[in-house]
């Protein structure tokens, strides 16, 4: 690991972005519970409220997903990213502001929160193939271990710290860090906006929708990457409610307030760090396979909050299903990157985005009222089964068992029969 460090950290770029991403995520840490625990404190705010926020957060980055794919394989994937974070930055401390004079609502924080949705469409897809661009392609799967390692060292650095602020000076000054590290972010990778190029339009250039359905076409050519799109458009409807809703719910109503889930996410976080130290030891042969059996450790943690109240045991669920979380990323980035031409990567990521997220939306509208209903106890446990039973689906298909671990230099990038 430290050899992989050391030999990326020469590069200037590779630094650059790392040590945004690094403080980025410091704001990623503070920002979900700053949200949650802020609708959670208006007047009259009930579970459903936190639902209609999530939602209106999660709902533009689906529908704009694939805009922000073809923008992100038009323009410099830095630039796209730069501007994004700097734009988001400006509306996450206007949020934190609102409630730190007590101005906020329901409907403002929805408001800023679908604005806040559609500029991280922008941002996933063009970050997603920003790295194949500043590293050679034999360093892919170690830059998105050193990548995921930093940013997950920051998240739970900003994670305990939300719960610390949240608790003792108010939701809104949390936010406020939040939308500054966001800034600091964005002007870093500004300076890289000189990697990658703007695709120089011509009377033969591709239209908007010819570049959609150039995409489409790479996505649902490999039955692999459809199979796991569509096995977790249901798991992410599960985590994001689970992380979003049900989970400060739960925190609120029977584990202690902010504190208990900011010490759970911590622990998650902290996994993540496991899971990429990992991911760098080890090359299986077959990574969907080991990858997604590994999920069911993200299972446990559900069900285990669901039947337990004890805070030391749900955070070492919660640390075992940090493991598995990243473990999959950083193994399902690597096969992305080193299988998809480079010149529609984004394309193809802003198809794998859309559809992972697409029930998240949906998730996040019923979580609330659900949880209202049934209790956050059996919500999570209801959940949590079903997210084991779709593993087990998707294991299921022999595309996701047969495809192999291939170094960038072999990796093949022509599509996969969808009969395989």
């Amino acid at each position: 690991m430290l050899a992989d460090l050391k030999r990326l950290w020469l590069l200037p770029p590779f630094r650059t972005l790392l040590t945004a991403r690094i403080i980025s995520n410091l704001g990623n840490g503070l920002g979900p519970i700053a949200l949650a625990f802020g609708v959670l404190s208006l007047e009259d705010s009930t579970a459903s409220s936190l639902s209609i926020v999530m939602a209106a957060q999660m709902g533009p980055m689906v529908l704009f997903m694939l805009f922000g794919g073809v923008v992100a394989d038009r323009f410099p994937r830095a630039l796209v990213v730069g501007v994004s974070d700097i734009l988001l930055s400006g509306f996450v401390i206007a949020n934190g502001f609102m409630l730190i004079n007590g101005t906020a609502t329901v409907f403002s924080l929805a408001v800023i929160a679908f604005i806040s949705g559609s500029l991280n469409a922008l941002w996933w897809p063009a970050f997603a193939g920003l790295i194949p661009e500043i590293v050679d392609e034999d360093d892919l799967q170690s830059a998105n271990a050193v990548v995921g390692l930093g940013a997950n060292g920051a998240n739970i650095a900003g994670t305990v710290a939300g719960g610390i602020i949240v608790a003792g000076i108010g939701a809104g000054w949390a936010m406020v860090a939040d939308g500054i590290s966001f800034l600091i972010a964005g002007l870093l990778v500004f300076t890289l906006r000189k990697y990658g190029k703007t695709r120089v339009q011509t009377e033969h250039s591709p239209t908007v929708y010819e570049d959609l359905v150039h995409g489409w076409k790479e996505f649902i050519s490999r039955s692999w990457v459809v199979t796991i799109v569509a096995g977790y458009a249901i798991l992410n409807m599960i985590f994001e409610s689970v992380f979003a809703v049900v989970g400060p719910v739960h925190a609120e109503q029977e584990l202690g307030g902010p504190k208990p889930w900011s010490w759970i996410l911590a622990a998650l976080s902290a996994g993540m760090i496991a899971g990429v130290l990992v991911s760098l030891k080890v090359r299986p042969k077959h990574p969907l396979v080991i990858a997604l059996s590994a999920q069911v450790a993200v299972a446990g943690w559900i069900l285990t909050m669901g039947a337990t109240n004890w805070i030391p045991l749900i955070m070492i669920s919660a640390f075992f299903a940090g493991i598995a979380f990243d473990f999959f990323f950083v193994l399902w980035m690597t096969a992305m990157q080193s299988n998809i031409p480079r010149e529609s990567f984004s394309r193809v990521t802003s198809y794998d985005a859309f559809g992972s997220l697409a029930l998240a939306p949906l998730g996040l509208i019923v979580a609330g009222p659900i949880t209202e209903k049934f209790g956050s106890s059996t919500t999570l446990i209801y959940m949590g089964v079903i997210f084991t039973a779709v593993l087990a689906a998707m294991l299921s298909v022999p595309a996701v068992r047969h495809l192999e671990g291939k170094t960038p230099e072999t990796a093949e990038i022509q599509p996969e029969p969808l009969n395989s």
